[in-house]
């Protein structure tokens, strides 16, 4: 059997360029059957989750907020974080993996990275990895279901906080710096090195180096506040109306892009908002076979969130 090309990048860029490695990573050309980003920034960004508003931020922010296309919480780039990037064509790829687990498999090669570099790393099925029990990094994903296009990206917090206040599905742990958990000095050279060596290795993959470039992101809208929401397993469920009037759901849940655009398009067909119309909308796009969804324990908080905007 022939081995399998991972395409690499390394780079030092502005946080608007490494956001549109990302905000593309669906639908961009891959050279490659799978590609790794990793990648240093010289300047400082809000990241928020692909379907979260500004208004979910405390305090407000608005300058230098940019939207990424892994779902889960606003987060923060800056010198000393590390984004990593890997880009599949599909879920099993590289390994046989349902998009279910996709975060459970292709995050084992990312903790062996940080445990060579600086300190035993793990995972516990939640949106972020641990050192001695306490996040150090997030990892997300994003995914679309027609295409199974999928994208895992973890922001590393080496020297520099990548986590922004308080976020439910870190059950009350505070976030620390790579530097502070292991004691010592971290080269973001030296762990971007070990990253690419250790994804290389584990899926036994040959190197191909890619280049390119792309136009810097656009910062996010700025679109109303939503208007009703529900507790969920990472933190809230939202709905609400955008500038245009058209029912919105979003919070820091990880999902296909696909699926909630689905949805949307689905409450948008509706003349009104019955609990079993949309029920049904809900259960028919997030809950599809093939459909990606992580963080929400229950589509009932969804449909409940939606009906409480449509009636607010």
């Amino acid at each position: 059997m022939s081995e399998t090309s991972l395409g690499i990048r390394t780079h030092e860029l502005d946080a608007a360029e490494a956001v549109a490695w990302s905000s593309g990573a669906l639908a961009r050309p891959m050279i490659a059957p799978a590609e790794l980003s990793v990648f240093t920034v010289r300047d400082e960004a809000i990241l928020l989750g692909a379907f979260q508003r500004s208004s979910e931020l405390s305090p407000p922010i608005r300058d230098s907020v940019f939207r990424r296309a892994s779902g889960g919480p606003a987060l923060r780039v800056a010198p000393g974080t590390l984004w990593m990037q890997l880009s599949l064509t599909r879920p099993d790829v590289l390994v046989p993996c349902e998009v279910s687990r996709v975060l459970n498999r292709y995050v084992r090669p990312l903790l062996k990275a940080v445990t060579r570099v600086a300190a035993l790393a793990n995972y516990f099925d939640r949106d972020w990895i641990a050192v001695k029990h306490r996040p150090v990094a997030f990892v997300g994903f994003a995914h679309e279901a027609a295409s199974r296009r999928t994208l895992v990206e973890a922001l590393i917090s080496v020297r520099a906080q990548a986590f922004v206040g308080e976020h439910a599905s870190l059950r009350g742990k505070t976030p620390w710096t790579l530097e502070e958990a292991a004691g010592k000095r971290v080269e973001d050279t030296r762990l971007s090195e070990a990253v690419v060596a250790s994804y290389l290795e584990a899926y036994s993959c040959s190197r191909t180096p890619l280049s390119g470039s792309v136009e810097p992101a656009s910062s996010a809208s700025d679109e109303p506040a939503w208007t009703a929401s529900r507790e969920e397993a990472m933190g809230r469920v939202y709905a609400g109306r955008d500038h245009d009037g058209r029912m919105r759901v979003g919070g820091e849940f990880m999902a296909s892009r696909d699926a909630v655009d689905a949805l949307e398009t689905g409450l948008a067909s509706l003349d009104s908002a019955s609990r079993d119309d949309v029920g049904r909308a809900v259960d028919e796009t997030l809950g599809a076979a093939g459909t990606a969804l992580f963080g929400v324990r229950s589509l009932v908080s969804v449909r409940d969130a939606i009906l409480d905007a449509w009636n607010g």
